[in-house]
């Protein structure tokens, strides 16, 4: 009775690798998914940062090189590439804004591309007024 079914269990190995194989592909893809998006997160995150550090500097009476210092010091060691003249400081009349234009290389490719460009900005209320 045994040797009747022992080509059953031969049988189902293979079915069950087979079937591995078919799931292993989609599986994968929503891994690096999700990793590349946790990944892009984390540098908007790191960016928005960095801005909201900028528009504190500026807020209490910082210049724009000051502001400018702030940010890159902030975002210097993470994953994202900010270079000088991509922090501009906008006065307003009681609130300072301070927009970033950022850069980050994705772990995979072929998600998003090379690059993600990232824009973000920060508005914090003046702590002084000029008068």
């Amino acid at each position: 009775m045994l040797r009747l079914f022992s080509h059953l269990n031969k049988k189902s190995e293979g079915q069950a690798l087979v079937e591995f194989a078919l799931v292993l592909l989609p599986l994968m893809l929503i891994i690096l998914g999700i990793a590349e998006f946790g990944w892009l997160f984390n540098g908007h995150i790191t960016l928005t940062s960095s801005a909201r550090e900028g528009a504190r500097v500026a807020a209490v009476g910082g210049t724009d090189l000051q502001v400018e210092t702030a940010v890159l010091n902030h975002v210097g060691g993470s994953a994202v590439s900010v270079n000088s003249g991509d922090v501009k400081v906008l006065p307003g009349s009681d609130d300072v804004t301070v927009q970033v234009d950022g850069s980050i290389e994705p772990l995979v490719g072929f998600f998003v591309g090379n690059t993600v460009n990232l824009n973000v900005q920060a508005i914090m209320r003046l702590e002084f007024k000029d008068d």
